[in-house]
């Protein structure tokens, strides 16, 4: 018998961009439904593979279209947030070098971090031990 291949029969993806380092949206059909999933992915550390991960929202085509009906509302609220100023946002090619410095160093406190993370949990461990 073949083995089986659900996963990519149920599944396929038309469109897919990265937003950010992390975040991407894809445009995909799952058991004939159209869904944009919109997802964090991360690096499986052993195969090295970008694999997607359990933060994210699949949202139905209606759900999706809903949310770009209200896209000017969200803008006023955020521009509302922002005191009455709409922020430009800069598209990645065109980012300016202090912006490139501070992702690099938010991408360098969230490693620090998670090192920080794993060693607890190997003292935590070793203590219990």
């Amino acid at each position: 018998m073949a083995p089986k291949r659900a996963a990519e029969s149920e599944s396929s993806t038309d469109f897919s961009k990265e937003l950010d380092k992390k975040k991407s949206v894809t445009v995909r059909q799952f058991n004939g439904m159209n869904l944009v999933d919109i997802r964090e992915f991360y690096i499986d550390k052993v195969s090295g593979e970008k694999k997607p991960g359990k933060k994210g929202i699949a949202l139905s085509e209606s759900a999706w279209k809903e949310l770009v009906r209200l896209l000017d509302e969200v803008n006023d609220a955020l521009d509302a947030l922002n005191g009455g100023k709409r922020k430009k946002v800069e598209e990645k090619p065109d980012q300016k070098p202090d912006e490139k410095k501070k992702e690099e160093e938010n991408d360098e406190k969230e490693k620090d971090e998670e090192r920080e993370g794993n060693i607890k949990e190997r003292t935590v461990k070793t203590e219990e031990e």
